[in-house]
C-alpha cells in the first residue's frame, strides 16, 4: 500500500513491494489526473522538482527513485544486471499497487524508456512523454543481445566514465563546490543542483561524509544493459506518445533517431538551447512539453 502525506508541496512517500521499497516524490491532487515520473541513470526524483512544480496544480504527480537510486531500498547488484526491464518491472509494480488510477507517464532517458517497456498492454496508461528517450541504433541493440554484450557494453564511454565517478566526500557542502565548477551543469536552471544532491547524496556507510546514492558500479551495470528493446514497445502502443529533444551534441535523439522516430509516427518537439539534460537546464520548457502531451491524450480520446 501507498504511504504518503499531503497536498500542494511534495512529500516523501514509500511502496512496498517483494524484495524492498520504492521511494520518491509527490505532489498531491486527489481529484486531478495521476502523472507518474521516472528519472534519468545516475539521477533520481529530487532533481527533478522545479520541472514537476509546474505541473503540480493541474496533476497528482508521483516522481519514483528508480532501483539502486536515491532513496528507493531494492537490492542493486551490478552483476545481475542485463537489461533494463528490471525498471520497467518495478514500475509495473507500483502501478499494480495503485489500481484505480489512470495515468499519464513520463520520463527522462532512462526513465523514458523504461515507462516505455512498462505501458506495453496497459489499460490504466492514457499517454506516454519521453523526454531525450536513449534511442538505441539498430546495430547496437541487436549486439546487446549477444553474449559479446558483456564485455563490450561494459567498455563503452559512459560505463567506463561511470565507473570511475568519484563517490565519496567529506560532507555535502564540499560535493556542491566540486560540482559547481564542471561544465555539466553550468547550464542548469538555478537550484536544480541543490535538489539533486538533496537525495542523491547519502551518508556514508562507514559514518564519515557522504556518498552517491546511486553507487559508480550500477550506474555503469545500467550504461551498459542495452539488452532492450524500445522499438518493439513502441511498435506494441496503442496510447498517444510524444517525444522531447534537445538539438545541442549530446542529445540522443540524433538525425537517425528522429528518422525513426518519424517511420513509428511519433511527433518530436525539439528546442535549439536545450541538452540532453533539457529538464535541468529548461523545466518549464520540459514541463510545458508534459502538459501538451497528456493534452494530445484527451483530445485524440473525444468522441467526434
Amino acid at each position: 500500500m501507498l504511504d504518503a502525506a499531503s497536498h500542494a508541496n511534495p512529500q516523501r512517500f514509500t511502496v512496498a513491494l517483494d524484495d524492498g521499497e520504492l521511494a520518491g516524490w509527490r505532489w498531491a491532487n486527489d481529484n486531478a489526473p495521476a502523472l507518474l515520473f521516472c528519472h534519468a541513470t545516475g539521477f533520481c526524483a529530487s532533481v527533478y522538482k522545479q520541472m514537476l512544480q509546474h505541473l503540480s496544480s493541474e496533476f497528482d504527480i508521483y516522481a519514483l527513485d528508480m532501483r539502486g537510486h536515491g532513496k528507493t531500498s531494492l537490492p542493486a547488484d551490478p552483476e545481475g544486471l542485463r537489461s533494463w526491464g528490471v525498471y520497467a518491472g518495478d514500475v509495473i509494480a507500483f502501478l499494480d499497487a495503485q489500481p484505480e488510477k489512470k495515468w499519464v507517464l513520463a520520463g527522462h532517458s532512462l526513465g523514458a524508456i523504461t515507462i516505455a517497456l512498462a505501458a506495453k498492454a496497459r489499460s490504466d496508461v492514457s499517454a506516454l512523454a519521453l523526454i531525450e528517450p536513449v534511442v538505441i541504433p539498430a546495430p547496437v541493440a541487436a549486439m546487446a543481445k549477444t553474449p559479446l554484450w558483456r564485455l563490450m557494453g561494459r567498455r563503452s564511454p559512459m560505463a567506463r566514465r561511470a565507473a570511475k565517478r568519484r563517490s565519496q566526500w567529506a560532507g555535502r557542502a564540499d560535493v556542491l563546490k566540486s560540482y559547481a565548477g564542471k561544465a555539466i551543469f553550468a547550464r542548469w536552471a538555478d537550484g536544480v543542483l541543490g535538489d539533486y544532491l538533496e537525495d542523491g547524496l547519502e551518508s556514508s556507510a562507514a559514518g564519515k561524509g557522504v556518498t552517491l546514492a546511486c553507487h559508480p558500479e550500477w550506474e555503469a551495470a545500467t550504461f551498459a544493459a542495452l539488452d532492450t528493446d524500445f522499438a518493439s514497445a513502441v511498435r506494441q502502443h496503442t496510447v498517444s506518445m510524444s517525444i522531447f529533444a534537445g538539438r545541442l551534441d549530446d542529445t540522443t535523439i540524433d538525425k537517425s533517431a528522429r528518422r525513426r522516430c518519424v517511420n513509428w509516427s511519433i511527433p518530436v518537439t525539439e528546442s535549439s538551447r536545450l541538452s540532453h539534460l533539457a529538464p535541468m537546464e529548461g523545466p518549464k520548457e520540459c514541463a510545458d512539453f508534459i502538459r501538451h502531451a497528456a493534452q494530445i491524450s484527451l483530445i485524440s480520446r473525444k468522441p467526434d
